[in-house]
């Protein structure tokens, strides 16, 4: 038996699945029209003025920093427990 800190558990169903499967069938894997669909669904579900996709944690974090308005010399706090980018992305 294994110990691990569990981060999260994701709940995958066959509407997600066939969601996936119509854009991996598509002629767009990136910035297709799936993209701003998504933008729209995650910013209306969580009440924000708009939202942005990004391709993964690094462009987030980085983004984050930005709308932020972190600028050189700033101090970022981050955390022991988290990947290396959350403190390279300042």
């Amino acid at each position: 038996m294994s110990s691990f800190i569990p981060y999260g558990r994701q709940a995958i169903d066959d509407a997600d699945i066939a969601a996936m499967e119509t854009v991996l069938r598509s002629t767009w894997l990136t910035q297709g029209p799936a993209v701003p669909a998504f933008e729209q669904v995650l910013y209306r579900r969580c009440d924000l003025r708009n939202a942005i996709a990004v391709s993964d944690a690094t462009s987030a974090f980085r983004i984050a920093c930005l709308a932020a308005g972190l600028v050189p010399d700033d101090r970022l706090w981050t955390n022991s427990n988290m990947f290396v980018t959350s403190a390279d992305c300042a």
